[in-house]
């Protein structure tokens, strides 16, 4: 009975590590930029879980981060994580009960701004009158 129990909490430890995503499952040496956007959402409803801890850890480098209102959080790619391929470990706040980790889809691309239509040029100002001679008045 003893040994059933321990076989079984091992086995719950175990499965719960393996559900947790790791860090090579988003991020490969050929990574773009110096950064990773992610997102932490509830897994039933998709909404962003914001003020979410989320520790990225396995031996000896750690990071801890908190997700912004928006749900995103952002972590290097560097090769040392890339080498130890940690587990996030998430806590999440009160009210969230399950949670998905997922990379945040890139920004909308900028629509370039249409440069105002240009201007025809005009007709110079007709040159002032010639001064007709007449003291100013001192009025």
């Amino acid at each position: 009975m003893r040994l059933t129990l321990i076989v079984v909490s091992i086995a719950s430890l175990m499965s719960g590590c393996a559900l947790r995503p790791r860090y090579a499952d988003f991020v490969t040496a050929k990574t773009a930029g110096k950064e990773v956007t992610f997102v932490v959402t509830d897994a039933d409803t998709q909404k962003p879980v914001p003020n979410a801890r989320v520790e990225v850890s396995e031996l000896k480098n750690r990071l801890q981060v908190t997700t912004a209102a928006d749900g995103t959080f952002k972590l290097p790619v560097e090769k040392k994580y890339l080498e130890e391929n940690p587990v996030f470990v998430v806590t999440l706040p009160k009210g969230f009960e399950n949670y998905r980790v997922a990379l945040a889809p890139p920004p909308a691309p900028v629509e370039p701004v249409a440069a105002p239509p240009e201007v025809p040029a005009t007709e110079p100002a007709p040159a002032a009158l010639p001064d007709a001679g007449m003291p100013a008045s001192n009025g």
